[in-house]
């Protein structure tokens, strides 16, 4: 099966969690995963109207709000998330500068091995 992005509106996700929930119920053959959570995830500058960096940063602390959580701000990430027992809601946003840096350590990447030189 190959995915392909789909825009989807709230009420058809909201309508698709339920099915998906009343499938597995029927279902108790079918394992679903062992080691939560699942998540529900958000990119601010994607899944919102958020169009600059600096308006996805605080579309995550407007969700963060509403969720009655913090934001955790850690390694270029901005993250606000709730726990609902197994499952989470997440909104996140991922910075450009950390995007940036990741790209460059990993920019050497195919310059390091582990094997010995030929002929050692």
């Amino acid at each position: 099966m190959t995915y392909k992005p789909v825009e989807v509106d709230r009420d058809r996700l909201i309508t698709d969690l339920h099915g998906l929930a009343d499938f597995l119920a029927r279902n108790p053959q079918l394992p679903v995963p062992r080691y939560g959570p699942v998540s529900i995830r958000v990119h601010a500058r994607y899944d919102t109207d958020a169009t600059t960096e600096d308006e996805a940063i605080a579309e995550v602390e407007r969700i963060a709000a509403l969720l009655g959580v913090p934001t955790r701000v850690e390694y270029g990430q901005h993250v606000a998330c709730a726990d609902f027992g197994t499952v989470a809601y997440e909104a996140i946003l991922v910075t450009q500068s950390w995007k940036d840096r990741r790209a460059a350590q990993d920019s050497y990447r195919d310059n390091i091995s582990t094997d010995p030189p030929m002929g050692a």
